[in-house]
């Protein structure tokens, strides 16, 4: 029922601000496109403790990208709200030797789908979690005077994530939950709240199309992580995927956001 009430309250929003943006002077009102090579993170305090059975680390492969709208309501304020297609997540190795990983670690995960998959790794391994995301930051724009030539920039507000798929690798290929009741997608929320900050400059190329660069920081309030799923493996009762002990995972990146808009 909250998954529902987020994704009515968001597209209401979209609505209500595409609807006053139409209403509004076309030289205030500014739409364009967005790409950011970003750095990506799952951050857990379980697995940042998990010493050699599990180590996180991430790096610039990741991307976002998508288009954007900026309704000016003077030179120096405005209201912008983006939609972007953005894959992110978390890379991680370890070694197994023969004892069972800590329930309480993305080492468990890694387990328990070699297991279901009839796979058995011993010594060192590498594995990824991969979300993939529409996201909808809805921003607050402050600027120095945007009708000159080089002008700097502050973005920040609140932005909606939705869910649509998830990839998990061991050893660079793709595993799923054979002989059980989920797929990698259940063990994620649909949708989670996150805040932006971003900043940067404006060049305005020409009076009509402006180019922007800012550097741009998303972090995850709530847990990514579906706690609550239950899984049944082998048609035995249902019992809860993660350990009790495993704590919230929040996501976050942070990269060099490129924009193109043009005043309409």
């Amino acid at each position: 029922m909250k998954t529902k009430n987020k994704i009515v309250v968001s597209i209401s929003l979209t609505a209500l601000l595409s609807g006053y943006a139409l209403k509004t002077d076309a030289q205030n009102f500014e739409l364009g496109f967005r790409y950011e090579p970003e750095y990506s993170v799952l951050m857990n305090k379980n697995d940042a403790n998990a010493g050699p059975a599990l180590t996180d680390g991430s790096h610039f492969t990741y991307i976002n990208f998508g288009i954007g709208a900026v309704y000016n309501f003077n030179n120096t304020m405005g209201l912008a709200v983006d939609v972007l297609w953005s894959r992110e997540g978390q890379a991680f190795s370890g070694t197994f030797n023969g004892t069972p990983p800590d329930g309480a670690t993305y080492s468990s995960v890694v387990s328990t789908q070699l297991f279901l998959n009839n796979e058995v790794i011993v010594g060192n391994y590498v594995a990824l979690s991969e979300l993939n995301y529409i996201k909808l930051p809805v921003m607050l724009s402050l600027t120095s005077d945007n009708t000159k030539p080089l002008f700097l920039t502050l973005l920040f507000g609140p932005q909606i994530n939705f869910l649509y798929d998830v990839a998990q690798e061991i050893d660079h290929v793709d595993h799923d939950y054979p002989n059980s009741s989920i797929t990698p997608t259940d063990l994620y929320k649909n949708v989670t709240i996150d805040g932006v900050l971003a900043l940067g400059a404006g060049c305005n190329l020409t009076s009509r199309m402006v180019l922007s660069a800012r550097l741009r920081f998303d972090y995850g309030f709530e847990d990514v992580e579906n706690k609550e799923v239950m899984v049944s493996y082998y048609g035995a009762p249902p019992v809860h995927f993660y350990s009790s002990d495993r704590q919230a995972t929040h996501n976050a990146t942070a990269g060099l956001q490129i924009g193109l808009d043009f005043k309409l």
